[in-house]
């Protein structure tokens, strides 16, 4: 088996989860480069060892191939795939960026659940202090219905408000993420192209 079979093969392996189409169009690059390296007079080991391990290539593709993904069609599942993608491009990024998107997430989530919580617990304070009167004979004391039922409606406006407010966060958040990630890839590219030379 030649070595280009051998590395186009390899390369195409490890591209698996991204469109065909788009896999065809990059080992079809690749065979231009193979061709155009031995018009040059260069031997496929040079070739090949000027492209780096097909592992690695394909890393790096899948990494930008996701990140379009993630910007194209926002949802959390494509910025998952493209943070993870590009998390394993580098040590660096497993040491250092993964506890901070961890805690990114985290804080995001905790978030989400405290307006959750506090719209929800307006709603249900509202209603309790609607039916206040008709169970007003089980408390001791006595309280104008008025006073609670408009503190709960605040509380309950208040929590869709902070709920609110979360949504633009995430989008900012997604969208800063999207771009680390694109600066990521292209300080990648730019270190494996300086290896190359």
């Amino acid at each position: 088996m030649n070595k280009k079979k051998h590395f186009l093969e390899n390369l195409e392996k490890n591209l698996r989860g991204i469109p065909k189409e788009e896999i065809n169009d990059i080992l079809e690059d690749f065979r231009e480069y193979f061709d155009i390296g031995a018009e040059r007079g260069r031997p496929e080991d040079e070739i090949i060892l000027s492209f780096g391990n097909p592992k690695i290539i394909a890393k790096q593709i899948k990494a930008e191939s996701y990140i379009k993904k993630a910007e194209a069609n926002t949802s959390a599942a494509n910025i998952t795939r493209a943070v993870f993608t590009t998390v394993g491009l580098s040590f660096f990024n497993i040491i250092f960026m993964l506890p901070v998107f961890a805690v990114i997430f985290s804080i995001l989530a905790a978030l989400f659940a405290a307006a959750v919580s506090i719209g929800a617990a307006g709603i249900s304070g509202t209603v309790a202090s609607l039916f206040y009167p008709l169970y007003s004979q089980y408390f001791t004391f006595t309280i104008n219905t008025a006073v609670p039922v408009f503190a709960f409606i605040g509380m309950g406006a208040s929590g869709i408000l902070f709920f609110i407010g979360d949504i633009y966060l995430a989008k900012l958040i997604y969208r800063l993420i999207v771009k680390y990630l694109k600066l990521n890839i292209s300080i990648v590219k730019n270190r494996r192209q300086i290896n190359e030379i």
